[in-house]
């Protein structure tokens, strides 16, 4: 991960910009302190401006900036926001479209910061602002940076260079370095590194300085010139704990993590990636958080085999699964077999949707069954009870009444739960059901009981992100959206087919914001409906990873409204392996437990429309049999239960809401 400056107005400029008289003592407060990089006082005046100064567009501005330079962007975001709505005057507007881009960029979402720099752009040369030209070409480059084009990103850099007085010239420098850097010319970016340190330093930027000097000492790192990399890397670090940006003291950790893994000292560099997740989580840096959890995982050193255990809580039933970890080189890799898995079917999300809250029959049914498991768990596979997760999946969320069920599950069990986020499950379920040799292109699809989660890991030059959608329907809960319409069973195909729109719409918005989404191949898929189309088109097919293609989802959503007692009921006997026929059999039965026909048809219809939209069709396609994102969180789990009694991790362990280390 490496970090690109954008620039930022100059802030004894700002009255200027705007227009407005700051006769107001604490408006004029809240700018100087931004000046003098003081942004917890910048903040604070911020907040008292904003109370005070409300309808003014500057109170909301200066408090977004303040938030952003602290690293608070989730707060940042919602102030500049503000800002943006009040906002009448072209200039002002041009600014403010600026600091979104930036901000944006910084959450991890690159296309909507994309759209508001050239928003910036365009409003720059309207009003013949050569500065404001020359700051959107530089940011516009840092995008064409991320996405790996290189030369292209190098151009709009030199382009912006053209527009800039030497003191503004020190952000560009820096990013000029990061491409050379990424084009391995190591040398030619130090001496970019340095020319933006010495224009920082002259005028008395420390914020610019400790952020070119981190970015050095990571650069020096990648030279493998430990003895430069580890200096400069502490002094920045040094220098931006006192200057209070959180955003930029998580990457400072981030790099440190990178380093100590380079030189193979595994404990520190796990210690180091630890600290920059909790950061980038605290102040809602998603994307960089997913990367520092990915990066710990990957740095998981050598012990003894150990078994963990998860029981996720999802819209359709209770699962459980025992993995067991063991060490497979000497750096860090882990073997993993799995040892159980298992479920009990509920009703928890039956009454979502009519009422907003699950019924407290199907609580204590779903806390009884939690209950069974975990006894099984302990007595049958001797897994030790901190070593044993219990978490509700993000199509619970939903529920109004969802601390009943945390409640219930801790009398019954005497564990806490919580639940996980959509985004963290696309991320652990590519790390759950993708093969690693296909993480970088594939594309992830999971169709839960209560909602559907898309995602990928996208690379960026040396970095990568999670990139997630949620569907906020799923087998489940698509079905009661339909009954309620429905009324009748002989109404319920109709209706599906009509209310399929709103998934459609969803994917296609998606698709516009990230293109990408329709070029990913190939494609892995998880989930009860992908489970029962394929045992009922190919029940003699008991691999881990089944081969489908968009004809088979085709052809399973048009037989299901044609002639459903034939899907239901496929012929095994042409199955000669007794034991696989005896398999296919169970597993057929399974499926006619586990849905009713309505649910089948739900599910198809979303199967269905995610094929049509995102182009499955010529695409490889596969169903992951044994995946799911639960594998992914158990074994993050154990990463940290086993650091903790190396006495490597010190805090206090997370709660279950909280992706575990």
């Amino acid at each position: 991960m490496r970090i690109i400056m954008r620039f930022s107005i100059v802030f004894l400029l700002l009255c200027f910009f705007f227009g407005i008289s700051f006769a107001q003592s604490d408006v004029d407060l809240c700018f100087n302190y931004l000046k003098a990089g003081d942004y917890q006082r910048a903040i604070e005046a911020g907040k008292r401006v904003v109370r005070s100064y409300g309808w003014l567009v500057d109170s909301y501005f200066c408090l977004g900036i303040a938030y952003d330079a602290a690293g608070e962007l989730n707060l940042a975001l919602s102030s500049l926001k503000e800002a943006e709505r009040l906002a009448k005057v072209k200039k002002d507007l041009a600014v403010i479209y600026n600091r979104i881009g930036i901000v944006y960029n910084n959450m991890g979402d690159p296309d909507n910061a994309l759209l508001y720099y050239n928003r910036y752009l365009s409003l720059s040369k309207e009003i013949g602002d050569r500065k404001g030209e020359s700051t959107a070409l530089n940011n516009i480059a840092s995008i064409f940076e991320q996405k790996g084009e290189l030369d292209k990103a190098l151009s709009y850099y030199e382009d912006s260079l053209k527009f800039k007085e030497e003191k503004d010239k020190a952000t560009t420098h820096n990013n000029i370095a990061i491409v050379y850097d990424k084009k391995s010319n190591y040398e030619k970016a130090i001496s970019y590194f340095q020319r933006a340190i010495k224009i920082y330093e002259r005028y008395g930027d420390y914020d610019g300085t400790a952020k070119a000097i981190l970015n050095m000492g990571d650069t020096y790192r990648r030279m493998k010139d430990f003895s430069q990399a580890e200096y400069y890397l502490n002094e920045g670090l040094k220098r931006i704990v006192k200057v209070g940006n959180k955003y930029w003291e998580a990457t400072g950790y981030y790099y440190l993590g990178w380093f100590y893994g380079d030189k193979k000292e595994i404990p520190k560099a796990k210690d180091y990636f630890k600290k920059a997740y909790n950061i980038f989580e605290a102040i809602g840096a998603k994307s960089s958080a997913n990367e520092a959890l990915y990066s710990y995982v990957l740095f998981e050193s050598l012990r003894p085999k150990t078994l963990y255990a998860g029981i996720e809580i999802g819209s359709k039933g209770v699962k459980a699964m025992v993995i067991e970890l063991s060490p497979a080189d000497e750096e860090g890799i882990y073997n993993t077999d799995t040892k159980m898995r298992k479920s009990i079917n509920t009703g928890i999300i039956s009454n979502v949707v009519k009422t907003g809250l699950f019924l407290d029959s199907a609580i204590n049914e779903t806390a009884l069954a939690v209950k069974e498991l975990l006894y099984e768990i302990k007595d049958k596979y001797g897994v030790l009870e901190t070593n044993i997760f219990i978490v509700g999946s993000s199509g619970l969320l939903q529920a109004k009444n969802k601390n009943k069920l945390l409640e219930r599950v801790y009398e019954q069990t005497g564990k806490e739960m919580g639940f996980i986020s959509a985004e963290k499950e696309v991320f652990f379920n590519i790390l759950g059901s993708i093969p690693e040799k296909y993480r970088s292109s594939a594309l992830s699809l999971d169709i839960g009981s209560g909602n559907t989660k898309i995602g990928f890991i996208e690379n960026l030059g040396d970095s990568s992100r999670t990139v997630s959608i949620e569907i906020p329907f799923g087998t489940v809960s698509f079905t009661d959206t339909i009954q309620k319409e429905a009324g009748t069973k002989e109404k319920f195909v109709a209706i599906s087919k009509r209310l399929n729109k709103l998934i459609t719409d969803k994917i296609d918005n998606e698709a516009q914001r990230k293109p990408v989404l329709k070029n990913r191949s190939p494609i892995f898929i998880v989930g009860g409906i992908v489970w029962a189309m394929t045992t009922l088109l190919y029940p003699e097919n008991q691999d881990s990873f089944v081969k489908l293609t968009a004809s088979d989802i085709n052809r399973f959503y048009v037989s299901l409204a044609k002639n459903l007692e034939g899907v239901l009921n496929p012929d095994p006997s042409k199955i000669k392996d007794n034991t696989i026929r005896e398999e296919a059999l169970k597993q057929i039965q399974a499926v006619k437990d586990t849905f009713t026909n309505e649910n089948l048809i739900a599910g198809a219809e979303i199967l269905k429309a995610t094929s049509d939209k995102l182009n499955f069709k010529n695409k490889e396609l596969y169903f992951s049999r044994y995946g799911s994102w639960l594998w992914g969180y158990i074994a993050a789990g154990g990463v940290e239960i086993e650091d903790k009694k190396r006495g490597i991790l010190r805090d206090e362990p997370k709660k279950p809401e909280k992706v575990r280390l």
